[in-house]
């Protein structure tokens, strides 16, 4: 009974085990599968029903976290856009609706904005203009060229990029611009391109003398050959060129005469419209040089008549001396009856060799009897003595016909004005004392830019130089300031004397003019503090005031506290953050020395310009002298391209940094695409690239069987290109089937060049197998061999066999099947490598057979060389080439390497020789061209030389690159390279980085010893 009971306790604990499991179990499933799941280092797979994979979740392939959806519907159709035309371009709109669905998919992502020319056009990558992300539709505004019509079609897209079918096109035209679109005042001169308005904009008589520079002086457009216009007069005539320096100006214009036969080699410079009887006076510098061969370098104007032909001329010439210095010949022309035009014309004549210059052309109307005007006659056009009584009519002197300061004292023969000539009130104080002509009194438009030191060039400090009347103004009666001599590179300076018995501070107000909030400035000045300044501080600063004079703040750039630099003129210049603040109607531009006791302080060359400038905060573009800055819609710098501070450029979408180039020169891009060439470490690409096997250049596979019966035959042909300056192998392999046993299989490779390839073709290798036993085996050839062994070009490789030395009626199968395929193959394996090695009988050899190294060399010195003869130490290690100026006349350089580089060479086989240089300067934007030699010398030495032998190779500003200079570096003699082009052409006006500088120059030399 007792075990009964026992059996039925433990069949009741069972029964209870079993149902808390299955609660247990049940619970389970009820609850998150995923509650203590992590994905490690990978990604989750999602597949939907059917087990068709959706999208993965976790770590992606290139190292991203991401959920990405794979196998995406297509979205559906979006309904048609709304196109309404808008200024240069179209309003596109989408409802957010769809046509052929009713909701908007969960995993929608945007809608393409595509523009065709066709109602029927496809879209694809080159038609989309613009997305709309907003599920519920929005719009976008779009640029169209043109105002031809085009058609626009909407395309949905999800978020695995899949893009759905295209919306029914809509048409819209882009509206043209007319007079209600614009507003007075909205076309500005900063609006207009350069070039933006030609003759056939401008209306008929619209521009006259008040208009232009032209006619109140040089009539002659860019006299001394400075600005755009010449360039674009010489756009297109290759013999002429503008060079440095001119006569006493910054660039000449010359003219190559060389010619197969003698012309006439000319210029035209400007059209003038003229009248008969006008009288001109020209004048030109020029000269020839030493090789001139022609008649004569002249200006000339041609005068013609309203049909064009020619009725008279007037030319400026002279005798000019070949080789000689500038002379300047001058004319008085008269326009002869029925002129209508004078053409301004630069020549040189009958020519045939050599080069001519010009250079400060002036062409003026001469003033003819009758027709002096008032006050066009002042002191300087007036010989001494040349007024006398008898030139003076009674009365004839009057207020009007006196020109300020015209007629001087000692223009004036002595008592030549008496009362008598002078009419009544003809002289007044009202005419004379300082002070008494002011703005009522001036006329308007009778004070024009060239009449005014302020604003002609952006500067708002008139005199700056502190040259002329305004300055001595600023300094009469001052205790403290003063006008000295000499000034910096000028004749005279502002002064200010410190000395005090406490420290103070004094200051000179330089400008003062209308200003409005936001703006902000540029401030430059030179200054020069004496040994004994003891002053804290010097600062050049712009005073914000209100209308009230009170001031509002400051924008100011100084030197801070602790003058570093004493007795030397030193230029302190900046754009300061601080813009004026609200309130803001006046500006004050002063410098001042700031608590000082003792010394002086002498102020040149001052300069205050605004900075241009779109926006007060967020989102603006700013510009002064120093360069270019962005902001964001947060105000913060996005693009510096500034002078004097680290530069750095950032890209964006949408508000999302997408590619940067910092300040050191380090890129960061989404992308890259190169279109010609692509640099790393001063090597092209390819470079690299080359030194890596290229692989299989040619294969086939023969899979049908040959037989031979003792002689040799062909198998198979595989025709390659080989390159000389690579190493290849050929491999083959097939099986072979004896029909007895004995012998040897001789499998050939014989090359046939470009000719069709025989079995007594050029035997290029040969393997032998054994064939012990009559079973089949793999046969199989390698040949390796340097392409220049070959022969560059096209070569025809036949692959041959033979059974030889086997026994008489014995035959040989070479096949190959679809299990055991055979194949001829001929391999890429890299680069050119010399043969080295040598026999070694084990005894143990005393000389090491040959050994190919490859060094590379630091640069050791460096040195620039004037007129290709002394070094010039004012340029340190930088290696100059070429011809700037006479200063320093053709200029070469010397490039030095370790004495290791002599030691290494010693005995040894150069294999290949290359140099890296980084030229950081060229005369033309575009670049130019080094002209690379080989010297010998093992130190810098004081005098030039170099080998004959160069290279030229071209290059860019700012570009570091290897070259291969095997051709001149072709001797173990050879120390250094030297750069010496010994041509005065300005393609070869070049600087190169040199020792101890950045990118530094480097010798690489590959050799085998």
């Amino acid at each position: 009974m007792a075990n009964f009971l026992d059996d039925q306790t433990d069949a009741k604990r069972l029964a209870q085990l079993l149902d808390d499991y299955d609660r247990r179990l049940q619970a389970l499933e009820r609850s998150t599968q995923a509650s203590y799941t992590s994905i490690e280092g990978g990604s989750l797979d999602i597949y939907d029903d059917e087990g068709v994979l959706k999208g993965s979740v976790g770590v992606q392939p290139d190292g991203g976290v991401a959920l990405v959806p794979v196998n995406a519907a297509p979205p559906p159709t979006p309904t048609a856009p709304t196109v309404q035309p808008v200024l240069a371009g179209l309003l596109i709109g989408w409802d957010g609706q769809w046509d052929d669905a009713y909701t908007t998919p969960s995993d929608f992502s945007l809608v393409q904005v595509h523009v065709g020319a066709a109602a029927d056009f496809t879209p694809d990558v080159t038609t989309q203009a613009a997305t709309i992300t907003a599920p519920l539709g929005g719009t976008v505004t779009i640029a169209v060229e043109g105002y031809t019509p085009v058609f626009v079609r909407l395309v949905g897209q999800n978020t695995a990029a899949v893009a759905g079918p295209p919306s029914t096109a809509v048409e819209g035209v882009p509206r043209q611009a007319v007079p209600q679109d614009l507003i007075d005042g909205i076309v500005t001169e900063t609006k207009l391109a350069d070039e933006a308005i030609s003759a056939a904009k401008v209306k008929l008589g619209a521009i006259g003398a008040a208009q232009l520079a032209l006619g109140v002086g040089n009539l002659a457009p860019d006299p001394s050959f400075e600005g755009p216009l010449t360039a674009q007069l010489i756009t297109g005539a290759p013999d002429w060129t503008l060079v440095e320096p001119g006569r006493d100006s910054a660039r000449a214009l010359s003219v190559d005469c060389t010619s197969a036969t003698r012309t006439w080699k000319n210029l035209e410079l400007a059209r003038l419209p003229v009248l008969p009887g006008e009288r001109h006076y020209l004048a030109v510098d020029a000269k020839v040089s030493a090789d001139f061969d022609g008649a004569g370098a002249k200006a000339f104007l041609r005068y013609e008549d309203s049909a064009g032909a020619v009725v008279g001329w007037g030319v400026a010439d002279m005798p000019l001396v070949p080789g000689g210095d500038w002379v300047r010949p001058a004319v008085q022309g008269l326009a002869p009856p029925a002129t209508a035009t004078a053409v301004l014309v630069v020549e040189a004549s009958e020519v045939i060799a050599g080069r001519a210059w010009f250079d400060n052309i002036e062409l003026r109307t001469v003033v003819a009897g009758g027709m002096v005007v008032a006050g066009s006659v002042t002191a300087t056009e007036l010989a001494a003595n040349s007024v006398t009584a008898e030139k003076i009519v009674a009365l004839g002197v009057t207020a009007e016909k006196i020109a300020a300061l015209a007629v001087t004292a000692e223009k004036i023969a002595a008592m030549s004005v008496t009362a008598d000539k002078l009419a009544a009130n003809a002289v007044t104080a009202s005419k004379i004392l300082a002070g008494t002509i002011d703005a009522t009194h001036i006329k308007a438009g009778s004070l024009t830019a060239d009449r005014l030191a302020l604003g002609t060039d952006g500067n708002v400090i008139a005199d700056p130089s502190f040259e002329g009347a305004v300055s001595d103004q600023r300094v009469a009666g001052s205790t403290y300031w003063s006008i000295v001599t000499p000034g910096n590179g000028t004749p005279r300076a502002l002064q200010v004397n410190a000395a005090n018995t406490a420290a103070i501070t004094r200051s000179m107000t330089l400008a003062t003019l209308p200003a409005v909030p936001g703006q902000k400035l540029w401030l430059s000045m030179d200054y020069l503090a004496s040994a004994d300044w003891d002053g804290v501080r010097i600062s050049l600063y712009g005073q914000w005031l209100d209308a009230a004079g009170t001031i509002l703040g400051y924008s100011t750039v100084t030197t801070g506290d602790g003058l570093a630099v004493k007795g030397a003129w030193t230029t302190l210049s900046g754009a300061p953050t601080a813009a004026a603040p609200t309130g803001t109607t006046q500006l004050r531009v002063a410098c001042s020395s700031v608590d000082a006791t003792a010394g002086t302080v002498q102020y040149d060359n001052a300069v205050c310009r605004i900075v241009l400038a779109s926006g007060v905060s967020g989102a603006r573009a700013e510009i002064s002298p120093r360069g270019l800055q962005l902001f964001d819609d947060a105000g913060d710098e996005a693009v510096a391209l500034v002078t004097g501070r680290p530069n750095y450029l950032t890209l964006s979408t949408d508000g999302v940094p997408v590619a940067t180039i910092d300040q050191d020169g380090g890129a960061g891009f989404q992308r890259l695409t190169v279109a010609d060439s692509l640099t790393v470490g001063g090597a092209d690409w390819t470079t690299h690239l080359d030194q890596l096997a290229r692989g299989i250049q040619a294969i086939t596979f023969p899979n049908s069987t040959r037989t031979a019966s003792g002689t040799e035959m062909g198998y198979v042909e595989l025709v390659c290109d080989i390159d000389a300056t690579r190493m290849y192998r050929v491999v083959f392999a097939a099986r072979a089937n004896p029909s007895v046993s004995g012998g040897e299989l001789q499998l050939r490779l014989r090359d046939g060049g470009t000719t069709a390839p025989k079995i007594t073709s050029t035997q290029r290798y040969i393997a032998v197998h054994p064939m012990p036993s009559g079973t089949s085996f793999t046969a199989r050839l390698e040949y390796n061999v340097a392409g220049r062994s070959l022969g560059a070009g096209t070569h025809r490789f036949l692959l041959t066999f033979a059974n030889a030395l086997g026994p008489s009626g014995q035959t040989l199968d070479l096949y190959a099947g679809s299990d055991n395929p055979g194949y001829l193959y001929v391999e890429d394996t890299g680069p050119y490598i010399p043969t080295t090695g040598g026999y070694n009988d084990g005894g143990g050899t005393v000389t090491q057979p040959p050994t190919k190294y490859t060094k590379t060399y630091a640069c050791a010195w460096s040195g620039s060389y004037s007129n290709r003869s002394s070094y010039n130490s004012y340029f340190g290690n930088s290696c100059y080439q070429g011809y700037y100026s006479s200063t320093n006349g053709v200029q070469a350089a010397l490039i030095g390497f370790p004495s290791s580089l002599g030691t290494d060479l010693s005995g040894a086989k150069i294999e290949k020789a290359e140099v890296y240089l980084y030229f950081d300067h060229w005369y033309a934007n575009a670049g130019g061209r080094a002209v690379i030699k080989a010297h010998k010398h093992t130190s810098r030495p004081s005098t030039f030389s170099c080998d004959a032998e160069s290279q030229t190779i071209s290059w860019a500003r700012n570009e570091g690159k290897w070259v291969d200079i095997t051709s001149v570096f072709d001797s173990t003699s050879w120390r250094g390279i030297a750069l010496d082009p010994n041509s005065t052409s300005s393609t070869y006006y070049g600087r190169a980085r040199g020792y101890g500088q950045t990118n530094p120059p480097k010798l690489r030399v590959t050799y085998t010893k």
